[in-house]
């Protein structure tokens, strides 16, 4: 739920004619920037809020007075680019003066390569424990090394958290359970999900060709995930190491096989290769979609209800998986990193963040229990999913994570493949922490 955030403070030093600036996590002191110009990278406008004409236009303006920054500029290029483009300001020593919003995607090239500024090195353990509770998780998650990057507030921390939706229309027109009253009994569960995909899978029109699906749009780490297990865990030295070879991973993927394989009451499609259309057609329902793809609900012709990932045999509850997320990050060679801290602490608030996600929220549900659920999880999302992409997408075989993505699809057992990616998947794991 919403926390009580401090109020942001600006301190006139008369003597100096400097500015002291208390932001709502942290005393700064005085921040100067001597008349130097911040670069803002990102693969879109990031900042476009501040300028004129956006929803908090004259922010940015503010703080370039206050903290003498002579000028910004924006460095916008295509996602893809995004980690490169970082890299080679990072390498060449153009970055000096650089705020980067990196997608999940490169972080771990990043962070691997020494490119990004260890931001625990400069703030108090305080600054961490006042961030929102999903960012302050996924920093701990994702430290490199024993150092950590997260900050910002003005982050994507929900934009890929995934969700079971479910199609009202469909589910009532063929006489099945409410899917929020199972919930509320406790009785949300991949066994009675299952009972009721099977019943939804059905040849509509009578010629003879599957028509209609239960199910839509699945990864299988998400599944992974769902039913307790991960694909990298640390032990307890804090060192990372593949996991996708327990009993509940495995679990998982059996049960993407089972729903696609055997029951055949999914479709395999992903929303970046026509399960978008499919979805959007009302044929299916239940699809499992990232939370910001669900603020598409206005162009779908049916009402729908949101629900966390149902229990598994392997968990005591159901499981709101938070996914990844964009972040504004410093760059190692930073000549004013706290400076640029402090910049993004006055751009982006806490109280911002919240607004923001009150907004994005109520921007996708269509019901008093979905507008409950999306809030239950702002608080629950399970720390530990956070994938290690650098074992591979789901379509990239040539990497671990891929491979037995690819591998299950052609009908070798999940415990065959994960066994035979296991040393692999270990070595890279090894090469990019070191050990």
């Amino acid at each position: 739920m919403r926390r009580t955030v401090l109020v942001v403070g600006l301190v006139l030093l008369l003597a100096s004619g400097a500015f002291a600036y208390t932001s709502d996590r942290m005393d700064f002191g005085e921040i100067d920037f001597g008349g130097e110009t911040v670069y803002f990278l990102a693969h879109w406008d990031a900042i476009a809020q501040f300028e004129e004409g956006g929803g908090r236009a004259g922010i940015l303006q503010e703080a370039m007075e206050l903290f003498n920054i002579g000028g910004y500029e924006k460095v916008t290029v295509g996602w893809g680019d995004v980690g490169d483009t970082a890299l080679n300001r990072f390498m060449s020593g153009e970055s000096k003066y650089d705020l980067w919003r990196v997608p999940f995607a490169f972080y771990w090239g990043l962070a691997s390569r020494g490119a990004l500024f260890p931001v625990n090195e400069i703030l108090p353990e305080e600054y961490f424990e006042a961030l929102p509770k999903i960012t302050h998780d996924r920093n701990l998650e994702l430290a490199f090394s024993g150092q950590l990057y997260f900050f910002s507030a003005g982050t994507d921390d929900y934009g890929h958290a995934t969700f079971v939706v479910f199609n009202k229309d469909l589910i009532e027109a063929e006489g099945l359970e409410d899917p929020y009253e199972l919930y509320d009994r406790g009785e949300w569960t991949f066994e009675k999900l299952t009972e009721m995909a099977r019943k939804a899978t059905r040849d509509t029109d009578g010629d003879g060709i599957i028509d209609q699906y239960g199910l839509s749009n699945m990864d299988p780490k998400d599944l992974v995930y769902a039913y307790g297990g991960s694909i990298t865990s640390r032990d307890a030295d804090g060192k990372v190491y593949f996991s996708m070879n327990t009993e509940e991973a495995i679990a998982g993927l059996r049960q993407w096989v089972d729903w696609i394989k055997v029951d055949q009451i999914a479709s395999p499609t992903a929303l970046a290769s026509g399960g978008e259309a499919e979805w959007a057609s009302g044929k299916y329902a239940f699809a499992f979609l990232p939370f910001y793809f669900i603020g598409n609900h206005d162009t779908w012709p049916f009402t729908h209800g949101i629900l966390p990932w149902p229990k598994s045999p392997y968990t005591d509850e159901p499981r709101f998986l938070p996914g990844t997320a964009d972040a504004w990050f410093v760059p190692a060679n930073a000549e004013y990193p706290l400076g640029l801290i402090a910049l993004d602490n006055y751009l982006f608030t806490i109280d911002n963040y919240y607004e923001d996600l009150d907004n994005y929220i109520a921007g996708r549900v269509a019901d008093k229990k979905a507008y409950e659920i999306l809030y239950t999880a702002v608080d629950n999302f399970w720390p530990e999913d956070y994938y290690m992409n650098f074992l591979g997408g789901r379509w990239d075989d040539s990497l671990p994570y891929g491979k037995v993505c690819g591998d299950i699809n052609n009908d070798i057992s999940p415990a065959t493949t994960v066994a035979e990616v296991v040393s692999a998947a270990q070595a890279i794991i090894a090469d990019m922490y070191g050990y």
